[in-house]
């Protein structure tokens, strides 16, 4: 036996088994979750989409009940300008009834009154009317006498085209006439105007006990108190600019009277209330009176460089007012951005006519107003306003 031989009765030792070969599995990427700014942005654009589509809801369901909607508002403007006084009337100990009904009765007669001292002179230029179309008439074919060859020539092309024998096709006008869509919509504006003036008692008489319910609702004690002092601010500021704003447009049209008066323009008051009205209106508002003054000047005047008197005259107050007195009385803080205003104004007036016109700016201010006073309301005070 040698000594490599294995000893008998003891195992012989087992071939080494190779290492085994350990493969790392590969890496699984973790999922990557979103940068925190995306996470955020997500909800907010949803909340800005849910916004949009509501106001565009509102816009509609606005539009289709301006039969409504018109008069609260018209309402709650008077109500915000007229609540000062009754409050003054109440640390007079005077019953808030009394002096609601008060301020009710004052603005239905100074409204009425400028109504019926233009009433007179309205009816006299409606009676001048025929004459006055006839006159701008006369003065249209004098301006368009070099354009007469071609009209001529348009007529003589028509009757060619005639020339097959058949009968001219006669067109009626099937549309009821002015008087009668005005006595059609009679009812409705006395409606409205019933309903705006009781309103606007309502709101003068019980507008305390709707502020203490709105009170109610705020979280805090810090929120209802700012609420309160943003509600009774907003009320002075709103009762000031109203009031500034309705002074510089009846000085506006107690000017332009005096201009046409010197211009020897006939029913100068009337003209001139017409522009005090329309001021209400940027842009459009004096476009339209200048418009109007002019066909009065082509109406009235001798030659056509006269007709462009009046406009003229009215166009020159119109910049001294909005240049010069409007900024300096109603102040830099309360000046709306045009672009803005120009839009209520189309969107307002497409939705209630006229009288979305003259709400656009007094509403655009409420908003800008009440909008400095609440917290989160940075965005639309830099949105509404002319200065950044």
């Amino acid at each position: 036996m040698t000594q490599g031989d294995p000893t008998p009765g003891t195992p012989a030792a087992a071939d080494p088994q190779p290492a085994p070969i350990v493969v790392a599995p590969a890496p699984v990427d973790a999922p990557t979750e979103p940068p925190a700014e995306d996470a955020a942005a997500t909800p907010r654009l949803r909340n800005r989409l849910q916004i949009a589509i509501l106001a565009i809801l509102l816009l509609y369901t606005c539009s289709i009940a301006e039969a409504v909607v018109v008069p609260v508002l018209i309402a709650m403007l008077f109500g915000l300008m007229l609540a000062p006084p009754v409050r003054l009337f109440d640390r007079s100990r005077v019953p808030r009834g009394l002096s609601s009904l008060l301020m009710v009765l004052l603005a239905i007669a100074i409204i009425g009154g400028a109504i019926s001292a233009l009433a007179s002179p309205a009816r006299a230029w409606v009676a001048r009317m025929p004459d006055a179309l006839a006159r701008i008439e006369t003065v249209a074919k004098d301006l368009r006498r070099p354009f007469q060859v071609a009209t001529d020539a348009t007529r003589e092309l028509g009757k060619i085209t005639q020339m097959d024998g058949s009968a001219p096709v006669r067109i009626v006008d099937s549309s009821p006439s002015p008087f009668a869509a005005a006595l059609s919509a009679a009812p409705a504006v006395i409606g409205g105007i019933v309903i705006t003036i009781v309103l606007t008692f309502l709101f003068l008489l019980h507008g305390d006990e709707l502020l203490r319910k709105f009170v109610t609702l705020a979280p805090h004690l810090r929120a209802k108190r700012d609420l309160v002092e943003a509600t009774r601010t907003a009320q002075s500021e709103i009762s000031m600019y109203v009031l500034t704003v309705t002074l510089i447009n009846a000085g506006l049209g107690l000017a332009t009277a005096i201009a046409l008066w010197l211009l020897h323009v006939r029913d100068p008051l009337l003209w001139g209330g017409v522009a005090a009205l329309l001021n209400y209106a940027p842009f459009i508002g004096p476009m339209v009176t200048a418009v109007m003054l002019l066909v009065v000047g082509f109406a009235e005047a001798a030659t056509p460089a006269l007709a462009l008197a009046p406009p003229a005259a009215f166009l020159g107050l119109h910049l001294l007012e909005g240049q010069l007195l409007t900024p300096h009385l109603v102040g830099r803080r309360l000046a709306l951005d045009p672009v803005m205003v120009f839009i209520a104004m189309l969107v307002l007036g497409w939705m209630w006519g006229v009288a979305g016109f003259l709400l656009a700016v007094p509403l655009l201010t409420c908003a800008k107003i009440i909008a400095e006073r609440i917290e989160g309301g940075d965005a639309i005070v830099a949105l509404l306003s002319r200065h950044a």
